[in-house]
């Protein structure tokens, strides 16, 4: 069956963010305090997303993890041969990732404390694309609706500056489709993001879209089946 992609306008994003979720100047504080309190073996597992990019990686040197968390992800491509350069707004979660790379003796990994939109974050980018000796894949899953329309939009301005022909991204978002959907974590904000106006804005910025599916059963986690879409962008 077709999947079709439901159309609302971004006052009835906004509104719905608004009924559900903190606001945004509280998400620095959320996130410190969800992953200081993280048990540190639930990094051991990767997402379903990052096996499916392992393979999709190509020859791909270097992967830049966008809003790493916990780090699973980011451990998952290092254990698998790849370089990674992690980035992630909460001083908390660096801090726990970098606990995690010495208890592990895990020398493919590094991580940076860098918020999308604040100064910091293109030379983050920069620096980080300017260890790859060849193609780099940025990774950033469950990352855009997690933050504002306008952080997104710096994200990927961001990306399309420091990326080079060649390079990639993927990423993995709750849709529109995901609203009334139930939801394990705890209440805080959340974005629903139409992939249809993703792709528009990553177009503008030079990229293309070289994969993209939608739907349930991609990223489930105990009764919350996240409807999502995934997609990978090319340079």
């Amino acid at each position: 069956m077709p999947i079709s992609v439901i159309k609302v306008s971004s006052t009835q994003c906004e509104q719905v963010t608004d009924l559900l979720h903190d606001s945004v100047r509280d998400k620095v504080k959320y996130w410190d305090e969800f992953y200081s309190t993280k048990d540190a073996r639930q990094a051991s597992l990767p997402s379903q997303f990052a096996a499916f990019v392992t393979q999709e990686a190509g020859d791909a040197h270097l992967i830049i993890e966008v809003g790493c968390g916990t780090g699973r992800d980011s451990f998952f491509f290092a254990r698998h041969g790849f370089e990674v350069v992690a980035i992630d707004g909460s001083h908390a979660a660096i801090d726990r990732c970098e606990e995690m790379r010495r208890l592990g003796s895990l020398s493919g990994a590094s991580f940076v404390c860098a918020s999308v939109g604040s100064p910091d974050f293109l030379p983050a980018l920069q620096e980080a694309r300017a260890k790859a000796d060849g193609s780099v894949l940025a990774y950033a899953r469950f990352f855009l609706h997690a933050i504002t329309e306008k952080e997104e939009h710096a994200f990927l301005s961001d990306m399309a500056t420091v990326l080079k022909a060649g390079d990639r991204i993927a990423l993995e978002y709750r849709t529109v489709r995901d609203a009334s959907g139930a939801k394990v974590t705890p209440a805080h904000y959340r974005r629903f993001v139409d992939p249809s106006e993703v792709f528009a804005s990553a177009g503008r910025l030079g990229f293309t879209v070289e994969y993209a599916v939608e739907g349930f059963g991609f990223a489930k986690y105990r009764d919350d089946d996240a409807y999502v879409a995934r997609c990978i962008l090319g340079k």
